[in-house]
This record gives C-alpha cells, structure tokens and sequence, in this order.
C-alpha cells in the first residue's frame, strides 16, 4: 500500500536538522503537492532520499562546528549581508544531514568570517562614524546617475537616494561612486556653471541629436544660430559621464517651453 505523502512532508519539514537549499526544495514541493494532489516519480524519489538522509544523519552537528556558525550567522545578520546569512544557513544544513564541507565550501566561509571578523567590524564602524555631508552628496550625484543608466547598481543607488540614514560599505562605495564614469559625473555635477541665470546662449555648431530639450530630441537644427537665456544652472540631475554634462534649462528667443541642455552643447550668446 503506498504512503500517504503529507505525514512525510509533515515528518522532514518538522526536523530542525534540515535547512537551506534542501529545506526550500522540500517546501517548494509540498506547495505543489497542495496544489496539485499529486507528484511525479522523480519527485517521490527525490523526497525519499532526503527522508532516507535525515533518518541516516546524526542527531546534532559538532558543536564546535555549530557554535562557530551560529555567531558567524548572528555577525553576518547584523551586518545586513544576506547572502552570507543564505550561504552559512545551507552548510548547517549540510552538516546536519551528515554530509562535510568540501574544500572550496570551507574556504568560502573563511572568507566570510574574516569579513565578519572583529577588526572588519571595527573598520566598518569607523567608516561610518566618518561618513561626511561631502561623501553622501557624491553618492547621491552617483545614485541619480545610475538610475538614469540602468541597470547597475539599482538597489545601492534606490537606497541612497531614499533613506539618508544609509551608509554603504567603504567598498562598495568605492566601487559606486568612485569608478571613472561615476567620476566625470560628479565633477560636472558639482563644478562652478559657466553660464549663470540669465545669460545669453548659442548652440555650439557641434550640437547634434543627442542634444534633449523638454519634448525630446528633436529642434538641434532649427535652434542652431539662435540666441536663448539661461533659465537655470543644474536644471536636471547630470545622466552622462561625458564632460560638461552640467544640465541647463534654456529658454530660446521666440519659444515659450524652455529646453534642457548640457553646458559642453552651449557658448555665450553673441551681443
């Protein structure tokens, strides 16, 4: 007679010995089986070998073995890093259903608690102790640029620029707001304008259809030789790691919409 299957999914996913990836595996079963009333036979087996390993596996880990990993995840939680919390859950998994860690496993949660280590805490606690105004303003030009530029960096530069509480790592600030590209962004972004508010301005004869004014790229041509004031300096957050990409807002003689304009497309309006 065959066995009913839910007192099984009911045996496993009671046993705290079962975590990570094997856990997530038998409980995306069991929503199918809920739904469905039914598995394949690959599925029955596969259920049944990891049956077969709980009731083969010891009934703990080392301690030692679960003692280190226990405050590597409470350090790792701590930190924020998910993916370490992710990763130190399923070798505990892997430990209690009595399988070892293979080489590259242990040298991978090396790497994690030297992360996680008490001189890697107290570096990242004086990181952000001395996190400036200055420092946050540069993330910010970076995160705006990001999110106009998809798609890298998303979720780091969301978080900047809604919660100003956020301090990232010192890497990977580095990486964010320090590479070349983020680099010209910001120095256009935070440079002196050229042309303050009501200055007079011409397209340069370089303009090309890149140029966007307010109803899109169109107008290049037909602005070329014409006089317009400035409106504003800084009109739009900088979206390109070309220099000169200061945005202006600009109001061409004759027109009533003013148009948004980088400062290296601009040159001071003839007398």
């Amino acid at each position: 007679m065959a066995r009913r299957i839910q007192p099984i999914f009911d045996s496993i996913l009671s046993d705290s010995r079962l975590q990570g990836s094997s856990r997530s595996f038998v409980e995306s079963l069991q929503t199918q089986y809920t739904r469905k009333k039914t598995l394949s036979p690959n599925q029955r087996h596969a259920l049944s070998k990891i049956e077969d390993r709980l009731a083969a596996a010891p009934a703990s880990i080392n301690s030692a073995q679960e003692s280190r990993l226990n405050n590597l995840i409470t350090r790792a939680t701590e930190a924020k890093d998910d993916w370490a919390v992710e990763f130190i859950n399923s070798l505990k998994g892997q430990l209690s259903m009595g399988r070892e860690l293979s080489p590259r496993q242990t040298e991978i949660m090396e790497k994690v608690e030297a992360r996680h280590s008490d001189e890697a805490i107290a570096q990242r606690d004086s990181w952000a102790s001395n996190f400036t105004p200055m420092m946050r303003e540069k993330m910010k030009i970076a995160a705006s640029y990001y999110l106009q530029n998809p798609p890298y960096f998303k979720d780091m530069a969301m978080q900047a620029i809604n919660d100003d509480s956020f301090v990232p790592s010192e890497k990977a600030y580095s990486k964010m707001v320090e590479n070349k590209f983020a680099s010209r962004v910001i120095e256009s972004a935070q440079a002196e304008p050229k042309f303050n508010a009501g200055s007079h301005v011409m397209l340069r004869s370089t303009a090309h259809a890149s140029v966007t004014f307010a109803r899109g790229k169109q107008g290049v041509t037909s602005r070329k030789g014409k006089m317009g004031m400035v409106v504003k300096a800084d009109a739009k957050p900088v979206s390109s790691p070309a220099r000169g990409s200061k945005v202006y807002s600009v109001l061409f003689f004759g027109e009533s919409t003013p148009a948004f304009v980088e400062e290296r497309w601009l040159k001071k309006g003839k007398a």
